[in-house]
């Protein structure tokens, strides 16, 4: 296939199945991460603002894949946009949704390409993001390459995967493309220091451009089963066999990330580098770096009064939140739960969500 295809040629899958737990009590499992506004100042949903950014790169609308149990969700987030939704029969990580979208993409559109990118992240300026993604999405069509999104670093970040690259291959649209020597996932701190002075290394930013024989190919290699469940399954001529054997199918897929799935041990790897600002938003600690904080460093939503507090993230969903004399807390209330801890320990608020399941407090879950 020749360099540069069309705007027909080219496929786009937002993946949106995410539970976003670390975001918990705003997000719920009927409120998942990607349907709140969690980007800085921006008003938007996640998932209405990744569409808004990936609308005019295709032709077609993007399939959205994610499991049926947030369809409403998604679709009340969504406001004018339009997408083909894809059904997932359970949530069960991205290998196997990235693997159902390559699918659709060889039937619909077998000599074009792919791109994959997920609902719910932080990226700017938008002209330098779909110039990376155009970018990727050329040298997906003229190589035998997976493409994926490498962005430069600014600091030791310990929650993220890493790419370590490798020799440069080519420049498409002014970007440069380095071969993906290996991947180091979420490393720690000392580590990430490391990485980040050695020059060497690209954040992972889970968008991934490829001509999709050239995916299934590596999916047919490294997770022969997942492959074959889901071809039996598209096969089936009726729309309620298909779903009945779609569901078999999921079921017996194992949950693996498409990163630990395939990309990690794919044959050929390439990345785009891009610089551009990027976080995938993965706690409330994301939202103190892109909210304009007010002259004491609090960064606030919602009716909230503040004396003598300094440095504080506030989440006032639902009443009024009040704070005097505090430093450094991240305070969220909602209809039914406040909840509060130090900046700095976003990641653990799973925890609180597991001990609730414990603690058989589904209804603060739902």
């Amino acid at each position: 296939m020749a360099a540069g295809p069309s705007a027909s040629d080219l496929r786009i899958a937002v993946l949106a199945g995410g539970s976003g737990t670390r975001f918990w009590p705003l997000g719920r499992q009927s409120r998942p991460k990607q349907v709140l506004a969690l980007d800085g100042d921006d008003r938007r949903p996640l998932f209405a603002a990744t569409l808004d950014r990936v609308a005019p790169l295709a032709r077609e609308a993007p399939w959205v894949v994610a499991p049926r149990g947030i369809e409403h969700a998604l679709r009340a987030a969504a406001g004018r946009h339009a997408y083909a939704f894809v059904g997932e029969p359970e949530p069960k990580n991205t290998a196997v949704a990235v693997a159902l979208a390559a699918l659709l993409c060889r039937k619909e559109a077998p000599d074009g390409v792919l791109l994959v990118v997920p609902a719910d992240h932080h990226v700017s300026p938008l002209a330098g993001y779909r110039a990376a993604l155009r970018a990727m999405v050329e040298r997906a069509a003229s190589s035998e390459a997976l493409v994926t999104l490498g962005l430069r670093p600014d600091h030791p970040a310990t929650g993220y995967g890493w790419l370590e690259v490798g020799r440069k291959v080519a420049g498409t649209r002014g970007l440069p493309v380095h071969r993906v020597a290996r991947y180091v996932e979420k490393p720690s701190l000392g580590v990430a220091k490391r990485l980040l002075a050695g020059k060497k290394h690209r954040w992972n930013g889970g968008t991934f451009a490829f001509r999709p024989e050239v995916f299934l190919a590596e999916v047919k290699r490294l997770l022969p089963e997942m492959l074959a469940g889901l071809e039996g399954a598209l096969a089936v001529r009726t729309r309620k066999g298909r779903d009945l054997a779609l569901a078999r199918a999921y079921r017996a897929c194992a949950s693996v990330s498409v990163d630990h799935g395939i990309m990690e041990r794919a044959r050929h790897v390439e990345t785009v580098a891009a610089s551009i600002d990027w976080d995938d938003l993965g706690s409330f600690d994301g939202l103190a770096r892109h909210r304009a904080p007010d002259a004491d460093g609090n960064r606030v939503r919602g009716q909230v009064t503040l004396v003598d507090a300094q440095g504080c993230v506030v989440e006032a969903d639902h009443g009024h939140v009040a704070l005097l004399g505090v430093k450094d807390l991240i305070v969220v209330r909602t209809r039914d739960t406040v909840l509060v801890l130090p900046r700095g320990q976003g990641e653990r608020v799973r925890e609180i969500v597991k001990r609730l399941e414990a603690e058989g407090r589904g209804d603060l879950l739902r």
